[in-house]
């Protein structure tokens, strides 16, 4: 910046100052005479130099010409500190001898001088201008970024036109005293003449200092247009796009901050393991999990995501959203069985259940329980009965559902469960007795079919001369093998 400011002054003096300053003193010196200059002197007549300044200041002005700064300087120094001078020809002195400051690289004397040039406020208002401008990119040099703004924007006011540079100048100093409101209408005007002027647009430094104003004021929608037009005009920067989709995402447009985070995967800007996890998130985010588990494996297998803990916590739970059980159980045996953490086994448990693995599940739903951690526990009390139901352990599962009972959230599913066991065993019972009723007719049937049997031989009589019948296997709680009923062995 210092080298950019130096030669940007250096330039403006010889356009300026330098070529002013002779020119003014050759035609204030030639056709005056020694009254002339004197009566010119007492009556301190703006704009004339006396004869001995004017001849000693265009000896020094050769000597400049030769870059003998340091006689220079100690010349203009001795007629400040010695001579009796109008306020115009302090002030020429004063601008001379800060231009030789300045070029032996004493900012601060430059600055001291022309400083006191301004205030003497006898120049003409072109020169005074120039004066400022150049004062005040060196007081940004010296990092008085406030005293320089005022001073250039005191040239503005004064009719100097506002440019480019200068704008963009401006705005870097707003920007370095944090004044972003007022340094925002430069940081704009700079942008749009490089939008006019530059074949390309604007280049890349003057979109950053535009877009620096729009991120401190949290203006959103322009800093969206902005980053939109640098993706635009730079697709391959990655930066740009991250800051595109983080913009997007800021003002409620998730979907299409995910379909640009989904370009630069496609793009293969998204290289860390950190990134693709991110990518894999917002699939699950916006409601497409299996995208996100596909991707996520295929890149765990490719090893650009790291296989830590949380990430096979995370492509487990991807497969489940997406109800892909069996792709989701091995991943989530190896996340349980590494973490031993009862989420873990819960999640496990889930799949298990989801796939019909009943048996599985219960016991993995208990160690769940045993481990301990979990944010419900009435709830996998519910899935133990659950499961113990499908394996038609209903003593199982209800000693579960009521331990189900003890939590709010879960008691009154876990109630209904226990209506329901108990409705069953009604309703079972109802069965079991009408079948025993149904069974010991049919068996009566039988015995009576059995009795009416012609007898062929005497083997068919007991040692007490009854009958011995052929009765059923089915018929024997009931009937002894001479026919007669025997006690109901479920009431006795």
């Amino acid at each position: 910046m210092e080298i950019s400011i130096r030669a940007a002054l250096a330039a403006a003096w010889q356009r300026v100052v330098r070529a002013a300053a002779v020119l003014t003193l050759a035609g204030a010196v030639s056709g005056l005479t020694l009254p002339a200059v004197h009566a010119a002197r007492m009556d301190n007549s703006p704009g004339v130099l006396s004869p001995s300044v004017g001849n000693r200041l265009l000896e020094l002005i050769e000597m400049e010409g030769e870059e003998r700064w340091r006689e220079v300087e100690a010349g203009y120094s001795e007629m400040i500190d010695n001579g009796s001078l109008s306020p115009y020809e302090r002030a020429v002195l004063l601008r001379q001898r800060g231009r030789a400051r300045y070029e032996l690289d004493n900012l601060a004397g430059a600055i001291s001088d022309w400083r006191s040039t301004i205030a003497l406020a006898v120049l003409p208002e072109d020169d005074a201008n120039a004066l400022r401008i150049n004062t005040g990119q060196l007081l940004m040099v010296a990092d008085d970024y406030r005293a320089g703004i005022n001073l250039i924007e005191a040239a503005i006011a004064r009719g100097v036109p506002l440019n480019r540079d200068l704008a963009a100048r401006l705005a870097q100093a707003h920007a370095r005293v944090e004044d972003h409101e007022g340094g925002l209408p430069y940081a704009r005007f700079a942008f749009a003449r490089a939008e006019e002027e530059e074949a390309g647009g604007a280049d890349r430094q003057t979109y950053s200092l535009l877009l620096y104003y729009y991120q401190q004021l949290a203006m959103l929608p322009d800093q969206l247009a902005l980053m939109e037009a640098m993706v635009t005009r730079w697709p391959t920067e990655k930066a740009n796009w991250t800051s595109y989709a983080s913009l997007l995402a800021q003002l409620g447009r998730e979907a299409d901050a995910f379909e640009v985070n989904r370009i630069m995967y496609l793009n293969g800007m998204l290289t860390s393991s950190a990134e693709l996890v991110r990518l894999a998130q917002y699939y699950s985010w916006y409601d497409y999990p299996y995208g996100g588990a596909v991707m996520l494996e295929r890149e765990l297998n490719a090893g650009r995501v790291e296989r830590s803990t949380a990430n096979m916590q995370l492509l487990a739970n991807l497969w489940r959203h997406a109800r892909e059980w069996e792709r989701a159980m091995p991943v989530l045996e190896r996340v349980a069985t590494t973490s031993g953490a009862g989420p873990d086994f819960e999640a496990y448990g889930e799949a298990l259940y989801q796939a019909g693995r009943f048996e599985e599940a219960e016991a993995i739903f208990v160690q769940a329980l045993n481990r301990g951690g979990l944010s419900r526990p009435g709830d996998i009390w519910t899935y133990v009965g659950n499961a113990r139901m499908e394996q038609n352990d209903l003593g199982g599962a209800a000693r579960a559902f009521h331990r189900a009972l003890e939590w709010e959230y879960s008691r009154a599913g876990a109630q209904g469960w226990l209506e329901f066991i108990a409705s069953k065993r009604a309703i079972l019972a109802v069965a079991a007795e009408l079948e025993r009723q149904i069974t010991i007719e049919d068996c009566e049937i039988e015995v009576e079919r059995a009795r009416r049997q012609i007898v062929v031989s005497p083997d068919e009589y007991d040692s007490e001369g009854n009958r011995i019948l052929d009765i059923p296997e089915r018929c024997e709680p009931w009937f002894d093998t001479n026919g007669n009923r025997l006690p109901d062995p479920e009431r006795i």
